[in-house]
């Protein structure tokens, strides 16, 4: 038998595949970049939406409504088609333990509150819907903030949720890539509530 054989006879034993679990669950800042891409994306949204709101009861114009409707509907179909996909990846191994769950049932929940605010939102922000002169200007404006600060409210207890679950094997330039996300969005936070309108 070869040194080779006997390493691959060796890779078989129960030690071995816990090992190569852990060093293949290990979480790099390679496997949150798809996802806080994707936060960063949701924020701007965020931002235009809140400055719609701040402009209101001036209206958005045709143009502006139209792209916001298409970003919207972007948002509904990434939650209704595996928007946590990439968190029941990262976390697979943890399934079992009621905390993972817990967190994960959180986020869907979540997003699914998300999406029937954005399918509001379309209803009240698109003219060729019909639906749109239905809305009042406080109406929208309580639909507009309610959308946007639930969004963020999901983004960061997401961010969270991997910092807590993920513990144990972020590397840790994934766990300083995070935690900074985590202060600046912190940061944001206290900015908009000093000078609201001006971010």
């Amino acid at each position: 038998m070869t040194d080779g054989d006997s390493n691959k006879g060796n890779a078989n034993l129960p030690g071995n595949v816990v090992a190569l679990r852990r060093r293949r669950h290990v979480i790099n800042e390679l496997d949150l970049v798809r996802l806080l891409a994707g936060h960063w994306k949701l924020d701007t949204l965020c931002d235009l939406l809140e400055a719609c709101a701040d402009a209101l009861p001036t209206r958005p114009s045709l143009a502006q409504s139209i792209m916001l409707c298409e970003k919207l509907s972007r948002l509904i179909d990434l939650y209704e088609h595996g928007g946590t996909m990439l968190l029941h990846e990262m976390f697979e191994p943890d399934l079992h333990r009621p905390l993972t769950n817990a967190l994960l049932d959180h986020i869907v929940a979540s997003h699914a509150v998300d999406s029937a605010n954005a399918q509001d939102l379309i209803a009240a922000l698109d003219p060729a819907s019909g639906e749109a002169s239905r809305f009042s200007a406080e109406i929208l404006g309580y639909m507009l903030r309610c959308f946007f600060d639930g969004c963020r409210r999901a983004m960061n207890f997401t961010e969270l949720a991997i910092l807590t679950l993920g513990e144990k094997r972020l590397t840790p330039d994934a766990k300083t890539l995070l935690t900074k996300v985590l202060q600046d969005n912190a940061k944001l936070r206290v900015q908009r509530a000093d000078s609201p309108g001006e971010i």
